[in-house]
């Protein structure tokens, strides 16, 4: 069985490395993105079993990605976690993919790691 796939829309490429490093640790695969556009196409293209969000993006912001993909019906049922420094959008967004999964930054990586395992499960468990 493939491993769990998710999509990391992030445009700071140190940050990026980092959630990448940390999730491909525990077994995830990852798929990359620096845009809106690119991280809307790959997402309609390769159907992640989850989208990690920065809000503060080139092109498309994180915001417009995450109303697209609701409206979108091959997407909307994809759990996005939204990571942002953006801290006055924050709260907009908690009605929409709820608090629990709002991670502002500086985040801590084992919430993340184990918000992610509750809502797509582990690599391990395959």
């Amino acid at each position: 069985m493939a491993p769990r796939t998710v999509l990391l829309l992030e445009d700071n490429p140190s940050v990026r490395e980092l959630i990448k490093v940390l999730l491909e640790t525990e077994g995830y695969a990852i798929i990359e993105a620096s845009d809106g556009r690119d991280g809307l196409s790959k997402a309609e293209e390769l159907k992640p079993d989850l989208m990690i969000l920065d809000l503060m993006m080139p092109g498309i912001d994180g915001e417009n990605v995450l109303r697209t993909m609701r409206r979108h019906s091959k997407l909307s049922k994809v759990p996005v976690l939204v990571v942002s420094g953006k801290y006055e959008s924050l709260d907009a967004l908690r009605t929409l993919i709820g608090h629990e999964n709002i991670f502002p930054k500086p985040f801590e990586p084992s919430r993340m790691l184990d918000r992610i395992g509750e809502l797509i499960g582990y690599p391990d468990d395959l």
